[in-house]
């Protein structure tokens, strides 16, 4: 069963992930095998949605509590669990069994650890996932969660079962009831079949500040292949956008004086690059994050002569899965990372370059995704992606202590999320689900939240990005 809820509802206040200081001792799962996956998910048949894991933990990400306190329909949850325990990259799935679709491009071709969807229909909407256990010949044995379900109370009342030695063909399945609509495999795992990232086209959407109206996307970069988008608000206006395109990155510029397009430039061309992230300085330098073999890189474009230069390390535990970065109005540069689901922050101060070193800033122990903001004020907001809702942490200026993380969006079937700071103090959160885009503000004023609204419902986004620029325009930048 999936989980197949689009609304997304937009709370405030409930601390539900304790930050810690503290240094960073952390470490992610070690990068397994599909059989490691076959493993784990036949270690937990029979299991249901509040019992306990092999991990000793209750239940399967939010499974036992995500609706309403009670279990919620369960297949993705335990999916995406098995993936994690077994070291897979699971950035972008949620919740809902489509997520996967999302995750990785489909394929006919089953493998053991893959996930298998069933129902597909396309926009981040499928029935059903399992796990792929066994590979026989055109037949495959595949092990999922919430099945065998009694009608009426299905959530609380399946189970993890083992369905073996059926036909893995696309199409109608008769021992499932369902139509196997492709299989998508894990990153991150060594051996098997690896997904490739989704890619597309970098389109740019402005949101006024004079209307708080769209512009409609329009494309900002035509080249294919691209895996993930990074951008920057310049002190001068000029925004950058940075891309990642085989293991490579590139810097483009919108010029404020025209609006037009520098085109894509090499920043980086090691070649194997994973992630990126970018920040405007006060100084006019901007500061590219990359992520290689879960280490970060630093490197700076130096506003006096447009050079770059070189990537540095910033973070070497090599287990990083995640990162963000925020220029602050003071010259410092916060590096946020993610590794083994706890959040870190590092700092590289203004006045001699040197980095602080990784320290605990959440604990929470499920986060995937990371975002953060340097306001006009000297806070730092860090935005968390954990189970498919979005939590918001603030790093105070005047204490250097932490808010303590605040839901702000319990949709608990976003994908991805992006925030940016702006001129009046305000913060824009934008977040991504089922390849639709969602445009959430925090008020300076009271701290309230307007809830989330359509930015940009094409449908078939992949990847996002925004920054806030001095005019108070908005700049959404999209992977379709």
């Amino acid at each position: 069963m999936s989980k197949k809820t689009r609304a997304l509802s937009v709370l405030a206040s409930l601390a539900v992930l304790v930050p810690a200081a503290g240094l960073l001792t952390a470490t992610a799962a070690s990068a397994g095998t599909p059989a490691d996956i076959a493993s784990i998910a036949a270690a937990n048949l029979g299991k249901k949605a509040c019992s306990t894991n092999t991990a000793g933990g209750v239940g399967y990400g939010s499974s036992c509590t995500g609706s309403g306190g009670s279990p919620e329909f369960w297949c993705s949850d335990f999916a995406k669990w098995v993936w994690a325990q077994a070291g897979a990259n699971v950035t972008g799935l949620t919740a809902g069994a489509g997520s996967f679709a999302i995750y990785g491009a489909m394929h006919d071709t089953p493998h053991v650890g893959d996930a298998v969807l069933f129902n597909y229909s396309g926009n981040g909407y499928a029935d059903h996932v399992a796990i792929v256990t066994g590979v026989s010949g055109g037949n495959i044995t595949t092990i999922g969660g919430d099945e065998n379900g009694v009608e009426g109370n299905w959530a609380a009342t399946s189970t993890v079962v083992q369905d073996s030695n059926y036909s893995g063909a696309i199409g109608y399945s008769s021992k499932m009831g369902m139509n196997i609509s492709g299989y998508v495999s894990p990153r991150g795992v060594t051996g098997g079949s690896t997904a490739p990232a989704p890619t597309g086209k970098v389109y740019d959407n402005i949101r006024y500040a004079a209307t708080g109206g769209w512009q409609q996307p329009k494309v900002a970069d035509p080249g294919n292949g691209i895996q993930a988008v990074a951008s920057a608000a310049m002190p001068n206006g000029d925004l950058h956008v940075e891309t990642l395109a085989g293991g490579i990155v590139y810097d483009n510029i919108r010029f404020a004086s025209d609006g037009h397009w520098q085109g894509a430039q090499v920043a980086d061309n090691g070649g194997h690059v994973d992630a990126i992230a970018v920040a405007a300085m006060p100084n006019g330098d901007l500061h590219l994050e990359t992520l290689t073999g879960g280490h970060v890189y630093d490197n700076i474009r130096y506003a006096a002569t447009g050079g770059w230069q070189g990537a540095r390390i910033a973070d070497n535990g090599a287990t990083v899965s995640a990162l963000s970065i925020a220029g602050m109005p003071n010259g410092d540069l916060h590096l946020e990372t993610v590794s083994g689901g706890h959040v870190y922050d590092n700092i590289r101060f203004a006045s001699d370059g040197h980095w602080q070193g990784a320290q605990e800033a959440d604990n929470g122990a499920t986060v995937s995704a990371v975002s953060a903001a340097a306001m006009p004020n000297g806070d730092l907001h860090v935005e968390t992606l954990s189970n498919g809702h979005v939590y918001d942490n603030i790093r105070y200026a005047a204490t250097s202590g932490w808010q303590g993380a605040k839901e702000s969006d319990n949709g608990a079937i976003v994908n991805e999320m992006a925030i940016t700071a702006m001129p009046n103090g305000d913060l824009h959160l934008e977040t991504l689900v089922e390849g639709t885009v969602y445009d959430n503000i925090r008020y300076a004023a009271d701290g309230s939240w307007q809830g989330a609204k359509v930015a940009d419902n094409g449908g078939g986004v992949v990847a996002i990005s925004i920054a806030g620029m001095p005019n108070g325009d908005m700049h959404l930048d999209t992977l379709a």
